[in-house]
């Protein structure tokens, strides 16, 4: 019954045969190990207590009946507290050996049975040993809470209180006589020469420590969003989490504070994991990449087939936070197969009691059949724009800040991404703020092009998200809306889409394409986007072609003065005639 759970607990039996021989050559009087042999033991008891946890979570997946999976799922508890908060977790060497005992009895003693055959002997020992494992969960659970009531990093467990369990976890154990219970012969030799380690080697999963990333030392004007979003991660119940932005946004950045915050590392301990699908073709990528990336980041190596469940068995030991960064990779895999296997993968884990995954995208085309709580992130505020754009080019003073440096973050409209470009910009080149805002007046976002990959180039981001397989299997048609809604200052009125683009039969699909990849945001009726994409459209993409200039044919022109105060700053563009309607101004006929 279950081959991985067999495999797994046979390499927790070996490491546990390691263990003790470490201890027996360091024999009786060894009183005072070095504090790297100490480490070490260490090290390997936390293995242990891994392995055997996955391994009886395994089990309980597969025994038929529900008693014997409540008292598998209580044991887990107990060995869950151990590996998180105990302090001696050595002297719980002899309650790992005999939690990995009960697993391998009840997998025995149940298997083919049905619930009917509880009326008997099997039942019996079975009531017994569930009121035995609760009791000493209940007594490891008031240790635990007590650490939490008096702050304490660890707790410590008196060995007499462990070597009490020990005794009575045995006298139930032999309780299972297999052969009056299911009659069966089974070689006991052979069992106990497994439980002591003497099987040979398998193939099994491998687990090493992986630390999740730094906490970002430039973060500015995020504090209280960084509050918020732990708050709702410390009581997220069966939900999860998902961030959407635009490219450069600082999605990432946010989610690596919230790692490091006291309540998430509290709550998950080491089992914080940051899974990024960065610098993946998502139309190439397939379900055997996505779950490379994922084992890889959780620090396992998975052995054979089905890596979703060897993961889900790892997850269920105890709680953990997950995040998968750049999720737009594979949320928008053109691949049918991956299409079909990485959202089923991801509802799997999100399932697993305990789990809770943050996820990080563009795209709103989030995994189904998962409860996603969706929060879409902001600009900064502009003082905090100010401060991480005056962090990096020191010119940037108070006075400057009040005159044109001011005015130039919120023409990028405080996106954080842009701000750093610019910022570096200016400081590697030793640009004044004079030639500063000359450059930005001349070039626009070329200036915001220094370099390779997605940290030091705005168009290498706008590239990512326009080469999406959503974005690609619009065609022309979709490059051709986005140049029109960077044309209007307004933005494009939803309304009158289909009148201001009469040829574009499938207007409104587009839009909603573009919201769902964050390249526009809706507001007041009006399809938008934030500036410094605006600019990159201008700059990049073929402008609007005349047939636009006819949109408001049937409506009245109104002569307006060049210099009427327009949503665009009056340096990106020539006036030559304007349109009104609605109370919003439209330019036509503009020149750069």
């Amino acid at each position: 019954m279950g081959d991985v759970c067999d495999e797994v607990i046979s390499w927790a039996c070996l490491m546990y045969t390691t263990i003790i021989g470490i201890h027996q050559k360091n024999g009786p009087h060894t009183k005072h190990p070095s504090a790297e042999d100490k480490q070490s033991q260490d090290d390997n008891v936390v293995q242990l207590l891994g392995a055997t946890i996955s391994a009886i979570n395994a089990t309980k997946e597969l025994v038929p009946i529900d008693l014997a999976k409540g008292i598998l799922g209580t044991i887990t508890n107990i060995l869950t507290v151990a590996q998180s908060v105990l302090k001696n977790k050595s002297d719980f060497l002899g309650i790992i050996k005999k939690c990995a005992t009960i697993r391998n009895v009840l997998e025995r003693a149940t298997k083919d049975a049905t619930e009917d055959d509880l009326q008997g002997s099997l039942g019996n020992a079975l009531s017994e040993l569930n009121i035995s494992v609760n009791r000493i969960n209940s007594e490891v659970a008031s240790k635990k809470e007590h650490r939490f009531l008096h702050r304490l990093f660890s707790i410590t467990i008196d060995r007499d209180q462990i070597a009490e369990w020990e005794k009575d976890l045995d006298r139930l154990v032999a309780l299972f006589n297999f052969e009056a219970i299911v009659g069966i012969s089974i070689d006991m030799k052979k069992l106990t020469s497994e439980l002591k380690g003497n099987a040979p080697a398998i193939n099994v999963p491998q687990h090493h420590l992986i630390e999740p990333p730094s906490r970002p030392s430039m973060f500015y004007g995020r504090n209280s969003l960084v509050a918020e979003l732990t708050n709702l991660v410390v009581n997220l119940n069966n939900e999860h989490l998902a961030l959407i932005g635009p490219g450069g946004i600082g999605k990432s950045s946010i989610v690596k504070a919230i790692l490091h915050e006291p309540v998430i590392t509290e709550k998950f301990a080491d089992r914080r994991y940051f899974v990024t699908y960065d610098g993946l073709d998502p139309s190439t990528i397939t379900f055997q990449t996505f779950m490379t990336r994922f084992s890889g980041a959780l620090g396992m190596e998975p052995a054979g087939a089905d890596p979703v469940r060897q993961i889900t068995s790892f997850l269920r030991s105890a709680s953990a936070l997950v995040v998968l960064d750049n999720a737009e990779t594979f949320e928008e895999a053109g691949g049918s197969l991956a299409l079909r296997e990485i959202p089923s993968a991801i509802a799997e884990i999100a399932d697993v009691p305990g789990v809770t995954l943050i996820l990080m995208s563009r795209s709103r085309r989030n995994a189904p059949n998962v409860q996603w709580i969706t929060k879409d992130i902001p600009p900064l505020d502009s003082s905090s724009a100010l401060k991480a754009f005056s962090q990096i080019y020191r010119p940037a003073s108070r006075e400057n800040a009040e005159g044109g440096i001011a005015n130039l973050l919120q023409d990028l409209e405080y996106h954080p991404l842009s701000i750093n470009l610019l910022a570096n910009a200016a400081q590697q080149n030793g640009w004044s703020p004079a030639i500063l805002l000359e450059r930005w007046k001349d070039r626009h976002s070329a200036v915001l092009d220094h370099g390779e990959g997605k940290l030091q180039s705005l168009s290498y981001t706008m590239q990512l998200s326009l080469s999406s397989p959503s974005i690609q299997k619009l065609g022309e048609e979709a490059r051709h809306v986005l140049a029109v809604i960077a044309f209007l200052p307004q933005g494009l009125n939803e309304v009158l889409s289909k009148r201001i683009l009469p040829s574009t039969l499938q207007i409104d699909n587009i839009c909603d394409v573009l919201w769902r990849q964050s390249l526009v945001y809706r507001q007041g009726g009006f399809v938008k986007m934030l500036a410094p994409i605006r600019h990159y459209v201008r700059d990049s993409l073929p402008p609007p072609d005349s047939t636009v200039g006819n949109f408001l044919e049937p409506l009245q022109w109104c002569d307006i003065a060049i210099d009427i105060e327009m949503s665009v700053p009056r340096h990106h563009v020539v006036f030559q005639s304007v349109r009104i309607f609605d109370n919003h101004y439209y330019v036509l006929l503009i020149s750069a």
